[in-house]
């Protein structure tokens, strides 16, 4: 695996300014985009709704998504150096709101990675935006890769799969891979339901691991939207470390260590979660939200044997987390 978290800086008073005034308008952009995409459902005729999906694993493709695929929109394209799998997980659904909230998300998600793919074509005429993220963020070369979109779903949030595959997505309903009584490590087994997102049942992220379709899946929490190209992590997974496209690309991406050596083949690409550590801690969680990987099914059978064991210390600086 490769870390390419950010490296923390001083900040400043200035530096603090620029990025409130940035999260406001963004969050703007994302309310704009979460408004339009939810009229855009409600005016879908229920003819257009799919009629079944399977559990089992990805649904057929049909013609019935309000959405077209991007397989669906190529119409005379360069062909793509490759598919990506993109995929997203729907763990709890107890509060309506925050459903609704997330379903909002997964629209501005999965509208976001289409901007940033092969298939997306910019107006030619759009010189005169003036909105604060358009011209703050530097414009980056088209991406020379497609996408499909997966959301992995917790059988009780079943309810909502159709929301999403009206939206793009291909569904797979997976109960938790680890069940809290297989866990051998008593103080795993007696805290990991307390954790503060969705105990055990966040571990049906692992089921990217599955997407043995495409060579690379990516898995995104749906607080976040793309604003560049993922190519440059994409051309060192699939191009030999010989090939040019994997040279550039490893001089052009920021990792947390620079002095390190590279791996000669990457299986994997993934950030810390710097937000959630205080200042002082010398270890860092990896962040769950974001993870870039080979799908390999013997690597979800190791991270589930290893979940498990459940060798796991309590507490922070001295403990696992």
């Amino acid at each position: 695996m490769v870390d390419i978290s950010t490296r923390r800086g001083s900040g400043g008073t200035s530096s603090s300014r620029y990025r409130l005034r940035l999260l406001v308008a963004i969050t703007i952009i994302i309310a704009i985009y979460a408004l339009s995409l939810r009229l855009l459902l409600l005016h879908t005729p229920s003819s257009m709704l799919p009629k079944t999906y399977s559990n089992n694993g990805p649904p057929p493709k049909t013609s019935s998504s309000s959405l077209s695929s991007p397989q669906q929109q190529k119409g005379g394209e360069e062909e793509p150096v490759a598919v990506i799998a993109h995929a997203i997980s729907l763990i709890k659904c107890s509060k309506g709101p925050s459903v609704t909230g997330f379903l909002d998300a997964a629209a501005i998600l999965r509208h976001s990675i289409h901007k940033n793919s092969i298939h997306y074509r910019p107006p030619h005429n759009n010189s005169t935006s003036t909105s604060p993220a358009t011209t703050t963020i530097k414009a980056s070369p088209p991406s020379r890769y497609s996408y499909q979109m997966y959301a992995i779903v917790h059988p009780s949030c079943e309810q909502h799969a159709q929301v999403l595959q009206r939206l793009g997505y291909e569904i797979m309903v997976r109960d938790h891979p680890v069940k809290k009584e297989d866990i051998k490590g008593e103080w795993l087994r007696n805290h990991i339901e307390a954790e503060n997102c969705c105990g055990s049942a966040e571990f049906i992220k692992l089921y990217a691991y599955h997407l043995k379709n495409h060579p690379i899946a990516v898995h995104w929490d749906m607080d976040v939207a793309i604003l560049h190209p993922l190519d440059d992590l994409y051309d060192v997974m699939i191009f030999p470390p010989s090939d040019p496209r994997n040279k550039a690309a490893r001089e052009r991406i920021e990792r947390q260590h620079p002095e390190e050596k590279w791996p000669e083949v990457v299986d994997a690409f993934l950030t810390r979660d710097v937000t959630s550590a205080m200042p002082w801690e010398e270890r860092t969680a990896v962040q769950g939200g974001f993870l870039v990987a080979r799908p390999d099914v013997a690597v979800f059978d190791a991270y589930i044997n290893f979940i498990k064991e459940g060798n796991y210390i309590g507490g922070r600086g001295d403990g696992t987390g």
